[in-house]
């Protein structure tokens, strides 16, 4: 009896011993209240109320006068946003994550009622050189790493791609500050503008590659590239386009340095301008066929490093190149395309942030210049332009926890 006392006892304390040395799983909250209060010179298109995107083109009243001609202003508070990180036991040998992520932009469909949405949702299995991401999160396109700092709360858009998506994501880090990913993705709350589902009836996921090298606390870059097919009618063939970008930063003591350049084809579900065009022979609009609209973009910010102060700028330009072969923008199909009388866009925006404790004091002016063409050329390129400008006057609040 004493022997099997003594293994009872032995067993026990190593089952306690292992219960101790096992990871315990943690739920650590995050997320800020924020409040936006801004005026606009004209009438502009925008997301979610508050995020900004560009002027809108002359629109005649009933007496011929220009309507959008008119500023405006808004109070929000629908960009606050909550989460919960979780790390917990090791499983299939590796680390084991997790986030889920909600705010309050999505919408009732007024307009004006903002309820909540889904940001992130994921899992992350970690092997130190290796990783696989499950779930919904940043679109590829998007870098957490080097993104615009403006108080606007969309991040730079149009000039920046912005998105989110579900997803598969494996990665490889073959050298310290290297990493490797393959991600083939669907398609969320951000989806290209057009026929519902369009990708995901084409039975081919997104794929996309990126290398990503360095540290955002120093230097960092990361070029992507994807390729994407869709079926834009249930009646017409399958369209593939590609798309990219090359980003920079550098993090100085004083001052961060960011840049980016984008280039593709149908990138509305990134919510940038372009779309897609009706290809054409000889003028004529041809039944079920389609061409990308490519779009090419470019964006800087430059910001200080100041714990209490902080001062920057940001400013980019998007451009609407065109389809690559003959198209035609059929009227009955507008709703494929974002901006696609817009031949360029031009925005600039200085800002600066106070900080004490937990909260965030920001103004920011934006000044944002649309080029909207009066006529198209053979490849639905906007051409004859005229420009329309508006002025942002944002401030903004965020408390942080």
């Amino acid at each position: 009896m004493k022997s099997i006392a003594l293994c009872l006892l032995a067993l026990t304390s190593l089952f306690v011993q292992a219960q101790e040395n096992e990871k315990k799983i943690t739920v650590k909250p995050y997320g800020f209240v924020g409040f936006d209060a801004f005026v606009d010179s004209r009438q502009s298109a925008t997301a979610r109320g508050s995020g900004y995107f560009y002027p809108l083109n002359f629109a005649a009243d009933e007496l011929g006068a220009d309507k959008n001609d008119r500023s405006s202003y808004d109070f929000v508070a629908n960009i606050s946003r909550f989460g919960f990180a979780v790390q917990g036991p090791d499983a299939f040998g590796a680390s084991t994550s997790a986030k889920i992520e909600g705010d309050f932009a999505g919408t009732s469909g007024n307009g004006k009622d903002f309820v909540l949405r889904l940001r992130h949702a994921y899992l992350n299995l970690d092997w130190g050189k290796s990783a696989l991401l499950v779930g919904q999160t940043w679109h590829p396109m998007f870098i957490p790493e080097n993104y615009p700092a403006t108080l606007n709360f969309v991040a730079g858009l149009p000039f920046h791609p912005l998105s989110r998506a579900p997803q598969f994501r494996y990665t490889y880090m073959p050298a310290n500050k290297l990493s490797l990913s393959l991600i083939i993705l669907s398609q969320g709350d951000f989806t290209n503008l057009g026929f519902v589902d369009q990708v995901e009836r084409s039975d081919f996921p997104e794929a996309v590659v990126q290398v990503k090298y360095g540290s955002a606390k120093d230097f960092f870059m990361a070029a992507t590239f994807g390729v994407k097919q869709e079926e834009p009618s249930p009646l017409g063939d399958k369209l593939t386009s590609m798309h990219g970008n090359l980003s920079l930063r550098y993090t100085a003591p004083a001052v961060t340095f960011k840049a980016e350049g984008v280039y593709g084809g149908n990138m509305t579900n990134l919510v940038m301008i372009g779309g897609l065009a009706r290809k054409a022979e000889n003028g004529t609009a041809l039944n079920g066929e389609y061409e990308a609209i490519r779009t090419a973009a470019f964006w800087t910010d430059i910001h200080t490093n100041g714990e209490t102060f902080k001062f920057g700028v940001f400013a980019g330009t998007t451009n609407n190149m065109g389809t690559a072969n003959e198209s035609i923008i059929v009227d009955t199909e507008k709703g494929y395309i974002r901006g696609g009388n817009i031949e360029k866009i031009y925005t600039i925006s200085p800002r600066v942030v106070f900080t004490s404790g937990p909260v965030d004091i920001g103004v920011e002016i934006n000044r944002t210049i649309a080029f909207y063409g009066a006529n198209m050329d053979k490849k639905s390129k906007p051409i004859d332009s005229k420009e329309f400008a508006n002025n942002r006057l944002l401030l903004s609040f965020r408390y942080h926890f």
